[in-house]
């Protein structure tokens, strides 16, 4: 999924007045006893449009947040570093208050209007490997990891949407630039644990051969792969996903894997259901036991609305997709997902 900028007008750090812990109202068996990894939505608002609250309620599903920011390229350090003028501190400060862990996201590419896949600098360029715009995106990861010392910071979404716009050589310009970014994220905070994440979509259920060539050629760029998945764009129900669906990846990696997205549409429009969505968590649970996962984060915590379907970044596709629907109601997958963060961790 192409970067979907979370607005964070006014973030008010509150521990009170927020939902209460929902009680599980029945048993809910999974695949797992207990989990190695982490879980996490990424907040998207409901109807009444606030995210101190979305923030807050995700917290019942799990501790990580994907932090979405515009701008996410050149221009991420400034935007990071605003104050918000209510909670007196900057949001990546407030959301860590709230005992979340946010995943700081900086991505070199963005989709042009018109004009497909560029730079994300504005200035519609598809010269990756252009050295100015090195230098400038690595001096932006550069302060970013100096100032806030992030746990995990994402230095490239999708990238393999690179190769399938522009082709190999732009790819290849991709691939060294994120280890160009690699280099200044562990030289400023080198406990930071830096993802690459790339699309497994775009990896294994594209016309030809899978692309796993891709991720080798990432390789020194990333402590943890991350990885966007979205099968039901393939296959008709969850039970059709392969069961070496996810355990080709590990052929590829030796190191662990973060899902910063994963997801089942509920739209009827879309041939989705919310049973399907509860299957297939069953499902990527049950494919997933023999990776090694860092985190697992389920795409959106509520839908997003058809009015935000703009052909660029938002599409039809990605309606459908969250824990909850945009008037805030609990789907079926809502409390399996919370059974899931309810496990214990070792």
């Amino acid at each position: 999924m192409s970067p979907f900028a979370l607005l964070l007008c006014v973030l008010v750090v509150s521990n009170e007045g927020g939902p209460s812990s929902m009680e599980l109202s029945r048993t809910i068996t999974l695949p797992l006893t207990t989990r190695t990894f982490r879980t996490g939505t990424t907040p998207t608002v409901d109807r009444t449009g606030n995210p101190a609250a979305a923030y807050m309620l995700s917290k019942q599903v799990g501790e990580l947040t994907m932090l979405w920011v515009t701008p996410n390229g050149v221009g991420l350090y400034e935007k990071l570093s605003q104050i918000n003028p209510v909670a007196k501190k900057t949001n990546y400060e407030a959301i860590c208050e709230m005992g979340l862990v946010p995943v700081v996201n900086l991505n070199p590419w963005t989709v042009g209007s018109g004009k497909g896949v560029v730079r994300n600098d504005g200035s519609l360029s598809r010269a990756f490997a252009d050295p100015q715009f090195v230098g400038r995106l690595c001096e932006e990861a550069r302060q970013v990891a100096a100032r806030f010392r992030p746990e995990y910071f994402s230095i490239g979404n999708e990238v393999n949407s690179v190769y399938e716009w522009l082709g190999p050589a732009a790819f290849d310009d991709l691939a060294s630039l994120e280890k160009a970014l690699y280099k200044a994220v562990k030289a400023a905070s080198p406990s930071t644990k830096v993802l690459v994440v790339v699309s497994y979509s775009q990896l294994v259920d594209l016309p030809g051969p899978p692309r796993f060539h891709l991720v080798d050629k990432l390789a020194g760029a990333y402590d943890v792969l991350g990885v966007t998945t979205y099968p039901w764009k393939k296959y008709a129900t969850p039970q059709d996903i392969p069961a070496d669906y996810y355990m080709r990846l590990a052929k590829h990696t030796d190191r662990p894997l973060g899902f910063t997205e994963i997801g089942w549409s509920s739209d009827p429009a879309q041939g989705g259901s919310e049973d399907e969505q509860v299957e297939f968590l069953m499902r990527f649970l049950e494919l997933t036991k023999g990776l090694r996962l860092e985190f697992v984060n389920w795409a959106f915590l509520h839908d997003l609305p058809e009015s935000s379907v703009t052909g660029l970044v938002v599409q039809r596709t990605h309606l459908g997709l969250g824990l909850r629907t945009y008037d805030g109601k609990a789907k079926k997958v809502w409390e399996y997902f919370q059974a899931l963060h309810h496990l214990p961790r070792h």
